[in-house]
């Protein structure tokens, strides 16, 4: 596990690259479907129950991608990240599409808001990689409101390098989407994979209830949500 100053450092240097990684292809794909199964539905409930705007945070956001694509159905979506370039190509990118969207720089275990800010607090990609992923998913919880929804995008304990180039030939993906979901394979396997079991007690130890577990891309990859239960 390399620490989470190393870490910045890689995405600095590759900023551009995982950019573009990540604008397209299996990774894309898989991050639409989940904000459609994860984060969709409880902004329609909150539709229901409110005439307030749903209020997202995008932990770990990157070039923010899927906060753009909450920010551009209307909702009212806060992206952090450590990364200055990455929030920079985040802001242009934005600016592009003309979509309002707030970027802050910080770091995803000491976020800068107060306590139930947000309706919903979500994690693509970031909890298995922080060196800090309790802390983490704790912070998340905090600024989210009780009856609030956490969720997250994880790699499965069973991904690897050669189960993903099965997949990539099973689904007839590209040479290039075949080399981005291995290199996806291999940084997992240098940081962390979660079990069920492994992701149910992370998230019960953040306080989390009512937890939904669900497995995708050939059961290689977790889509994970909790509900914040009201404040003692």
């Amino acid at each position: 596990m390399f620490r989470d100053s190393f870490k910045w450092l890689l995405f600095e240097i590759g900023a551009g690259y995982y950019a573009r990684k990540l604008a397209t292809g299996p990774e894309a794909e898989l991050r639409r479907e989940f904000l459609e199964h994860m984060v969709l539905p409880a902004a329609r409930a909150h539709a229901r129950e409110t005439a307030g705007q749903f209020r997202v945070l995008d932990v770990g956001c990157g070039p923010a991608h899927v906060a753009r694509a909450l920010a551009k159905l209307g909702y009212d979506v806060t992206g952090i990240d450590r990364s200055p370039r990455l929030l920079r190509i985040a802001g242009r990118l934005a600016a592009r599409q003309k979509i309002h969207l707030r970027l802050e720089r910080a770091p995803s275990d000491a976020l800068p808001f107060a306590d139930a800010t947000f309706d919903c607090s979500l994690a693509t990609g970031v909890i298995y990689w922080v060196e800090h992923h309790l802390k983490t998913l704790r912070e998340m919880v905090r600024v989210t409101r009780p009856g609030g929804t956490i969720v997250s995008l994880d790699p499965h304990a069973s991904m690897s390098a050669s189960r993903m180039r099965a997949y990539s030939v099973k689904h007839s993906l590209s040479r290039r989407d075949a080399r981005k979901l291995s290199r996806w394979a291999t940084v997992a396997s240098f940081n962390r994979q979660f079990s069920e079991p492994e992701l149910r007690h992370l998230f019960e130890s953040a306080g989390l209830v009512n937890l939904v577990f669900e497995q995708r891309m050939g059961g290689m990859a977790w889509f994970s949500k909790g509900e914040v239960p009201a404040r003692a």
